[in-house]
């Protein structure tokens, strides 16, 4: 069975019927708990990593002026 043919069938549903089956699709594209949790965790450390290298004067900060300028020219 094609995506068309599902298409199809799924527009002659009732307008429930079709709510119910969205928002089914729709939880099963997102990942699962325990993959959400191990990104979660990776953006905590890299995040982390970046205040520490601000903090330590790795990094520094550039002004959002300074930014728009160097984006936009002079302009």
């Amino acid at each position: 069975m094609g995506i068309g043919t599902i298409k199809k069938d799924v527009s002659r549903l009732p307008l429930k019927d079709r709510a119910e089956l969205a928002h089914w699709i729709l939880e099963n594209l997102e990942t699962e708990a325990e993959d959400q949790d191990a990104v979660d965790a990776s953006w905590r450390r890299e995040i982390r990593q970046r205040v520490d290298d601000i903090e330590s004067g790795k990094t520094t900060l550039i002004s959002a002026e300074k930014v728009w300028k160097d984006i936009l020219g002079d302009a």
